[in-house]
């Protein structure tokens, strides 16, 4: 893949835009339908435009190479369990606080996706990578500054939303982690491998969180069906976010892909200040233009390996 090795920017920055417009759509409908609510239909929602993509993909390239193990289903079952612990904590890492800074907060996934992309894949991190996340680790704790109370990063970090945002980073760490063990155990065609781990992921989580309503919240999936048009919208960008992700990590090491996809904390500034008219100090604004200069050196830096 030496003369497409920028396949996976595309997909990333096209995986980003599509993760902030369901992160947003989700934070509009956990008032209605609370916070598992708005986790579940992330996955429910998105497995028809999933699945549909996995059928184009099957049509026009059958796989002959697919080999289901263990660690495969291992994998895909700690990614899958991850993601929806990771997607409860960011809603309430975002219940109440800025859009923005909550992000940020999840953002520190970054930093332990690539320890846990080391240990766990034995990927090769290169200087230019470790410089990328050193810069983003300055931005995500600067984007942490609250426009009242204290300065103190410190003080800040011991905040609700600093709590579940770190939490919520980890677990997608994670999930992220088990996702591109599954992926590319499972076989060496990057579109098909992952258009097919979506899915399954996707059915497995539904199956889970709904088993977990029938036996505890049985009147929950009445109220969230009710909520299918704008959970549609949920489901097609979470669909075509996971998609990118799962994609773009089966080309790429995890931490290109998720320092790149920092980008996403410039893609929600935009968003809090048109849709959530909130907005930010002049410090929150220079760990913006740090986040920039990261991606341009994650991604240089994926050139030069």
């Amino acid at each position: 893949m030496t003369g497409t090795w920028w396949l996976w920017i595309p997909i990333t920055l096209f995986a980003s835009g599509a993760q902030v417009a369901r992160n947003a759509s989700q934070r509009q409908l956990q008032g209605e339908i609370g916070t598992l609510g708005a986790t579940f239909v992330r996955f429910v929602f998105a497995i028809p435009f999933s699945f549909a993509w996995l059928a184009v993909l099957f049509f026009i390239n059958p796989p002959s190479d697919f080999i289901f193990s263990f660690h495969y289903f291992a994998w895909l079952l700690v990614g899958s369990i991850s993601q929806i612990m990771g997607t409860a904590l960011m809603l309430k890492a975002m219940d109440g606080e800025h859009f923005t800074l909550a992000t940020a907060y999840v953002k520190t996934e970054v930093l332990q996706v690539t320890v846990f992309g080391i240990v766990f894949l034995a990927e090769s991190i290169e200087t230019t990578t470790i410089l990328a996340v050193i810069i983003a680790t300055i931005s995500v704790l600067t984007l942490s500054l609250q426009q009242s109370g204290s300065s103190s990063i410190l003080s800040n970090l011991r905040s609700r939303a600093a709590m579940y945002g770190l939490a919520s980073g980890a677990a997608f760490a994670i999930s992220t982690v088990g996702f591109k063990g599954a992926t590319i155990s499972l076989g060496s065609d990057f579109l098909l491998t992952a258009a097919f781990s979506v899915v399954v992921s996707q059915v497995l989580q539904t199956v889970l969180m709904t088993l977990y309503f029938l036996k505890y919240k049985r009147g929950l999936l009445t109220r969230i069906f009710s909520t299918w048009r704008r959970s549609s919208v949920v489901g097609i960008s979470g669909a075509c976010a996971s998609v990118g992700w799962f994609t773009a990590m089966a080309i790429e090491p995890i931490a290109h892909v998720r320092t790149l996809a920092l980008i996403e904390v410039l893609i929600s500034y935009v968003i809090s200040v048109r849709l959530f008219k909130e907005q930010l100090q002049r410090a929150q604004i220079i760990a913006v233009i740090l986040l920039t200069i990261s991606v341009g050196v994650v991604t240089l830096g994926s050139k030069l390996s």
